[in-house]
């Protein structure tokens, strides 16, 4: 048995369902009193992806301490300590110190998470409100000439709590907070495509939505009732012309995975996270210039998802009319700070909404087939 097969029972690993043909150390590394493994995983297909392994994990404290211990406390590094959530990354922190994220699967060029952090510290320094946590550098290394970014190394915000866990229930607030935090949210939302406005990227380009993607899942999970549903749905979207629908808002930087679980909460502010964009995505498309449609749509699906949540887990959703709250606040929210009318932002929004479902069925299916169930209620309506 390979050294390294144990690889794809993780949670990061994202090659789940396919054939592989061969897993090999590529490279590797000595830092901290350990190595830094980069492993090939050669799928059927010949395609391969790269993830990165620490040979003891228990040293990670060292290992931040002599690759960032000119720029941040050695001392202070030497406590880190794994973050119990593992999911596409892993993560080490010392509260209200700093929040270390390992990449695992990697992808050669410009990382959009440290390129938009060091983006949005910089604009804090010309006055723009705080609205991520401050960013102390990446961690990177250099194979034939080609940058590979390994991780970044942020602020910890300490005691804030998750906005998911807000508006699924999960923590007591009262009932008016819905919509005034929903409404907050949107602002914050604005603030943030403001701030990346001059940020560059790699050139625009149309919508990538996976039907294609979804259709091969629906027939290898048995889901064949929903075939003529998203054929039809495919037909529509090649069907309609939306770039006029989508010109008013031009194509910028963006967030790129945008939902309530990459805010946390904590002093009456949001503060956003996790700018890596779409883990399945290739690094080009998550530096792409896109529509902010693209970011509100994405918000305003993980409502729809808290929603449903509440609704799984109470029995009945509180308030009654909650998705259709908070989705009427946060653009309200973001109208008042953009200047763009709420029907505009509706119109333009549409058509991500969509493509966002679909790309959530996809990851479900994949990933989390027990929440399958929700995106698969959106393609239904």
């Amino acid at each position: 048995m390979n050294e390294f097969d144990s690889i794809i029972e993780k949670r990061w690993f994202m090659g789940k369902g396919r054939k592989i043909n061969s897993i090999r150390e590529y490279d590797s590394f000595s830092i901290g009193g350990t190595k830094i493994l980069i492993i090939e995983i050669r799928f059927e297909t010949d395609e391969c992806d790269f993830y990165a392994v620490i040979q003891d994990e228990s040293k990670i404290g060292m290992v931040l301490a002599e690759y960032f211990g000119k720029k941040f406390s050695p001392e202070i590094l030497l406590h880190a300590k794994p973050l119990n959530a593992e999911q596409s990354n892993s993560a080490f922190y010392f509260k209200g110190e700093f929040f270390f994220k390992l990449y695992r699967r990697l992808q050669a060029g410009e990382h959009p998470e440290a390129e938009i952090l060091k983006h949005l510290s910089q604009k804090v320094l010309q006055g723009f409100p705080k609205i991520a946590p401050d960013f102390y550098g990446d961690f990177s290394y250099t194979k034939s000439g080609i940058k590979n970014t390994l991780g970044i190394l942020e602020e910890h915000i300490p005691d804030a709590q998750n906005a998911w866990d807000i508006f699924t229930g999960t923590q007591n607030v009262d009932e008016k907070f819905y919509k005034n935090g929903a409404m907050q949210l949107g602002r914050t939302t604005a603030i943030m495509h403001k701030a990346l406005k001059d940020l560059d990227g790699s050139a625009p380009h149309a919508e990538e939505v996976p039907y294609d993607k979804l259709i091969t899942l629906l027939k290898a999970n048995r889901r064949e009732d929903l075939l003529p549903r998203v054929e039809e749905l495919k037909r529509q979207s090649q069907a309609s012309d939306c770039k006029e629908k989508c010109a008013k808002l031009a194509p910028q930087r963006i967030h790129g995975d945008y939902h309530l679980g990459q805010l946390l909460y904590k002093d009456g502010k949001f503060i956003v996270l996790d700018f890596e964009g779409e883990p399945t995505r290739t690094l080009e498309y998550r530096r792409r210039l896109r529509s902010p449609a693209a970011d509100i749509a994405g918000m305003l699906r993980s409502f729809a998802y808290a929603s449903a949540v509440r609704q799984n887990n109470e029995g009945k959703s509180f308030p009654t009319d909650f998705e259709q709250i908070t989705v009427e606040a946060f653009l309200q929210g973001y109208s008042e700070e953009s200047g763009i009318p709420v029907p505009q932002l509706k119109e333009e929004a549409s058509p991500y909404i969509l493509g966002k479902a679909i790309y959530e069925a996809c990851y479900e299916l994949e990933y989390r087939p027990d929440w399958f169930w929700i995106p698969e209620k959106a393609l239904k309506n």
